[in-house]
């Protein structure tokens, strides 16, 4: 069984009847990841679980903007720098033309992102949550039993407060920075303050020394507090996220005791995850090696982005380098998507019914599957597009190979479009010289005499089995390989020849299916050119 389907069980199980509300939340520092992504896209999938079983399911998503702004991210202007300890929220556009905020800025790219990929949550600001007096209530339970939260946090993460500390932190109202204050007193529903200093990620920031009071719209609650207190306040169910919350004593084991002991509310099923790792280093903004959603959907399917997530258990390892990793996991995608539909046959270590249930969490749309069995793969896509920019002309030569049917439904057309769209894309950004190729027109010079004698003679005896032959990629592989085999020369000789010939390179794709999207005619006469030492225009 899926994971997803286990989780969804689960939740029937331990809260029946009701609807379940999966959530998930973001830090709003920068660019937002694919690790970012993650739990949201995790999350999509456990609500689809739980419709699958006849339950009801919403998804939303917290912008954690009322956290203080802690470390300027690679790219942005260094001016960023003064703002260090406000609530992001309070931050304007890095790009001051773009749009009015810095959350904005990140959050308006990230959701449309998501909406490519089928995941469409319930959007909720954390400051707008504070400002409109949702956090009230649990805020006022919080202060209120600040004794109790200290001796939870001591007895559970062993982290020791002194008696005078608040669970929340108040704005300053001089200066307007979050992660300066100091609350010591509260009484009468105000949060008394001083703006002392405090830490913005690993810097130093001085306080004000301002000395004020604040009311419970204009702050928030410490963060292992507050994650309880939303639970509550929004009725979360389940909740995915990172392994380093589930630790012992961490977040969550902290957090459903406040949950519990103090908002009286049960806490969600957990649904811990492992974090994305690019070359065994752990994703992150300031090492500048950040994969975002968006970059994904610019070189490869908007399934592939969701069968990431979901093609394996959620704490499963995931080390994935774009330039390296990108191609194997989309052939992954497709080998899959064969498998769903019969085409290929299962490996005895693979768990079909599992894979097709992945397959099913790839698609865009919840419970649309395709009609019928409708692929080219990205490898041979990627030869195509080097043969002709044009799309007609690419149509027409995957219909002479038989990838497309002569007649395509409009979804097929506008995929095929789309798909090449991408593939293009990652010829432009991340194709290695391996993979590219450039046709030579005319015979490159010198290539003929770089050959032996037994790579000439064997490049003239394929071209004599092959000017006679079916020209389809199996009959011209298996004749290749099979006069490579007889004279004695060697596959690996023999294709080394003739990319030469063709591209002026030692390599390049797979030789029948290269060949059989060529013209015949060009091919043999290309071949025969060894005759007279000269290319047959």
């Amino acid at each position: 069984m899926h994971w997803v389907d286990t989780v969804a069980q689960a939740l029937m199980k331990e809260r029946p009847n009701v609807e379940h509300v999966v959530a998930s939340g973001t830090s709003i520092s920068g660019a937002i990841h694919i690790g970012n992504a993650g739990d949201v896209i995790m999350a999509e999938g456990i609500c689809r679980a739980i419709r699958k079983l006849g339950g009801k399911a919403r998804l939303i998503w917290i912008s954690d903007d009322m956290d203080p702004f802690r470390k300027v991210p690679m790219g942005f202007p260094p001016e960023f720098n003064k703002y260090l300890g406000f609530p992001v929220s309070s931050l304007p556009c890095p790009k001051r033309e773009h749009c009015e905020s810095f959350v904005k800025h990140c959050v308006d790219e990230f959701m449309h992102s998501l909406a490519e990929i089928g995941v469409r949550p319930e959007v909720y600001s954390g400051t707008k949550m504070y400002k409109e007096g949702m956090y009230e209530n649990e805020a006022k339970k919080a202060l209120e039993n600040a004794d109790k939260v200290r001796k939870i946090l001591k007895e559970i993460s062993g982290t020791e407060k002194k008696e005078d500390w608040l669970p929340f932190d108040p704005v300053c109202s001089r200066c307007g920075r979050i992660a300066t204050t100091h609350s010591y007193k509260y009484e009468n529903g105000k949060v008394h303050y001083k703006c002392i200093g405090g830490v913005a990620g690993k810097q130093k920031i001085e306080g004000c020394g301002n000395v004020g009071e604040s009311d419970l719209r204009n702050g928030k609650l410490a963060w292992r507090v507050e994650w309880a207190a939303r639970w509550k306040i929004l009725g979360v169910t389940c909740e995915p996220f990172g392994k380093e919350h589930a630790a012992a004593g961490g977040s969550y084991d902290t957090s459903k005791v406040i949950c519990e002991d103090i908002f009286g509310y049960k806490p969600p099923h957990p649904v811990i995850y492992e974090h994305i790792l690019v070359g065994g280093a752990k994703m992150s903004k300031s090492l500048g090696n950040i994969i975002s959603v968006d970059d994904m959907l610019r070189v490869a399917p908007p399934e592939i982005m969701r069968f990431f997530f979901f093609r394996t258990k959620a704490t499963k390892h995931k080390d994935f380098d774009i330039t390296k990793d990108l191609v194997k996991l989309i052939e992954d995608y497709e080998h899959v998507e064969r498998l769903y539909f019969g085409v290929d046959k299962p490996s005895p270590q693979e768990d079909l019914e599992e894979l097709k249930r992945s397959y099913e969490l790839s698609q865009i749309e919840e419970n649309r599957i395709p009609e019928r069995y409708f692929q080219v793969p990205f490898r041979h896509m990627s030869v195509v597009a080097q043969i002709t920019k044009d799309y007609e002309d690419r149509v027409r030569i995957l219909k002479r190979t038989g990838h497309v049917p002569e007649q395509m439904s409009s979804w097929e057309d506008e995929r095929l479009k789309k798909k090449f769209q991408v593939v293009d894309n990652w010829l432009g950004i991340y194709a290695t010289e391996q993979d590219k190729f450039s046709i030579q027109e005319k015979l490159p010079s010198g290539v003929i005499e770089s050959l032996s004698d037994a790579q000439r003679r064997t490049v003239l005896e394929i071209a004599d089995k092959l000017k006679d032959s079916n020209w389809d990629a199996e009959t011209i592989h298996n004749t290749i390989h099979n006069v490579a085999t007889t004279s004695g020369l060697g596959p690996k000789d023999t294709f080394t020849a003739m990319y030469k010939l063709l591209l002026g390179k030692d390599r390049g794709p797979k030789l029948g299916y290269f060949l059989s999207i060529l013209d015949k005619k060009f091919i043999i006469d290309r071949l025969y050119a060894i005759k007279n030492n000269k290319d047959k225009e």
